[in-house]
């Protein structure tokens, strides 16, 4: 058994990864690596990572977030983050690594914010 159990999903067509257990070395952090490189690979710009039931994150489980979103941005995307515990927010903003990742509260607003930033900016018209 892994100590990382991992769920792909979708929310209003932007990939979800559904993260429940600790984030550690070994299969775990392997497994996420892959899992965020094969959504890139697929062509997404842009990749949601729910961690709202991990449970524990070593230094691993972060080198795992970073090559993810190394993997995403690569291809022109980047990878948010919802439902974020307080533990793993600590961690991130003492790391640093709080900077690289977008953030956000609830799954609706990691999906609208996702959406908004795959859109190309409208050209504005001028009346004539």
């Amino acid at each position: 058994m892994t100590s990382l159990e991992i769920t792909r999903a979708e929310s209003d067509g932007v990939p979800v990864l559904r993260l429940k257990g600790r984030l550690t070395l070994g299969e775990g952090s392997r497994a996420l690596r892959a899992s965020i490189s094969d959504i890139a690979v697929e062509g997404h710009k842009y990749v949601l990572l729910d961690l709202g039931e991990v449970s524990y994150i070593d230094s691993s489980g972060l080198g795992a977030l970073v090559a993810g979103y190394n993997s995403v941005k690569l291809r022109g995307g980047t990878v948010g983050l919802f439902r974020v515990p307080k533990r793993v927010q600590d961690l991130l903003e003492m790391s640093g690594l709080a900077a690289i990742f977008r953030i956000f509260g609830t799954e609706r607003e990691a999906a609208s914010a996702s959406i908004s930033h795959q859109k190309l900016p409208v050209q504005s018209q001028r009346p004539e």
